[in-house]
């Protein structure tokens, strides 16, 4: 009797927390993952600067590959959203290294073979950004 009110209890809890985040993306606006404002985030910005050093070291290996591109990417606001773009965009087959930018808002990709440029599009699109222009 103990175990189903007690079940019954976390069932509840699971529900309203997810009601609660479907009411606040949708109705209210607000990101999944962040606010605009950056102390939202659970890394905060003094992260900022380590982000920025990884994106450079990633941009250097993606330049290397024969084949790469850059996309355009709306609606990244943290740190989270960058790790989203960018494991979105590894799930593709074909795609070796990935990088995203706040600051650019956009996307670079080492591709070990060629991927269409509308694949790339989609893979940011399912993660929940927009998805831009496609460049060599």
């Amino acid at each position: 009797m103990l175990a189903t009110i007690v079940l019954g209890i976390l069932i509840a809890a699971a529900l309203a927390y997810a009601l609660r985040t479907i009411y606040r993306s949708f109705f209210k606006g607000e990101a999944a993952c962040c606010s605009e404002s950056c102390s939202s985030c659970s890394g905060g910005c003094s992260a900022q600067k380590a982000l920025d050093d990884g994106y450079r070291v990633r941009v250097e290996k993606i330049a290397r590959f024969p084949i790469h591109r850059t996309i355009d990417v709306d609606g990244m606001t943290c740190e989270k959203c960058i790790l989203n773009v960018v494991r979105a965009l590894e799930r593709v087959d074909g795609v070796t290294i990935a990088a995203a930018s706040l600051e650019k808002q956009s996307a670079q990709v080492g591709l070990k073979s060629d991927v269409s440029d509308d694949v790339l599009r989609e893979a940011i699109r399912k993660a929940g950004y927009g998805a831009g222009a496609v460049t060599a």
